[in-house]
């Protein structure tokens, strides 16, 4: 298990060979992606049983089970070298949002597998109709947000904090979009309004190397060290609607830090 930096492959092989490889690594990625939802289907049985007959508490752990088995074994696959630091400091009551800098596309595997609790995300609309995985997204309580339509947007988020409320926590990205480098983009100061608004902690997250699977590689998958690190938990309830850009600048200079070094 490495500590953060990139998997350093190009000086161990020629780069014809490298694309080869890579090339072969995300044919089998994306063979293995699909083949996994085909075969979650039948997980789905245990899931209905648990709800028709109203045992909440197997369900969720069941849920717990299949997504987190799911995204550390497309983690696995990607051939990511995973550190993790201060697990410690999430809170256990559930009642916090994760915010977190957003590298690439693998960091939701990265922090639904290293979670001990099931989480959600807000999502974009159109990843509610992609089949089975729109079905799992549902089940560890996704918010899918329309950005082009104020009033379903405003719902969305009044959803977001009922959830966090109630002790489902949910993982925010304020940029918005994937920095695809180690540089951060700018934290969106709204993102700060479901944990004010809801009253819960916010448990920042500093991602370290996601981009280098993919984003660095002109989209093929190759491997590389990525470190997580959890932060101590910051009070969002001790900040006002009015005091969303204040929180935000502490937020992101938490999750800044560790990038810097």
């Amino acid at each position: 298990m490495h500590q953060g930096g990139a998997y350093d492959h190009e000086n161990d092989y020629p780069e014809s060979s490298l694309s080869s490889t890579a090339m072969i690594r995300t044919i089998l990625w994306y063979i293995f992606f699909w083949a996994y939802q085909i075969v979650s289907l039948s997980f789905f049985i245990p899931l209905l049983f648990f709800r028709v007959f109203g045992m909440k508490d197997r369900e969720t752990a069941w849920v717990l089970r299949v997504t987190g088995a799911w995204a550390r074994s497309m983690i696995r696959a990607a051939g990511a070298a995973v550190a993790v630091r201060g697990l410690d400091n999430i809170p256990g009551d559930g009642r916090y949002c994760i915010i977190a800098n957003h590298q690439g596309g693998f960091d939701i595997p990265l922090l639904i597998g290293i979670m001990p609790v099931s989480v959600g995300f807000i999502a974009k609309k159109e990843l509610r109709y992609i089949p089975v995985l729109s079905t799992w997204m549902k089940a560890i309580n996704c918010v899918f947000l329309d950005r082009s339509n104020r009033r379903t947007a405003a719902a969305s988020i009044k959803q977001a904090v009922e959830q966090v409320k109630n002790g489902e926590p949910l993982i925010i990205f304020p940029e918005g979009t994937r920095s695809r480098s180690r540089e951060m983009g700018t934290f969106k100061s709204g993102s700060m309004k479901v944990p004010i608004r809801a009253r819960v902690a916010i448990l920042p997250v500093t991602i370290d190397g996601s981009y280098l699977l993919k984003e660095a590689n002109s989209g093929l998958i190759q491997p590389a060290s990525v470190t997580v690190t959890v932060h101590e938990p910051i009070d969002a309830g001790a900040y006002r609607n009015d005091q969303t850009q204040e929180l935000n600048e502490r937020v992101t200079q938490t999750i800044a830090a560790p990038l810097k070094h």
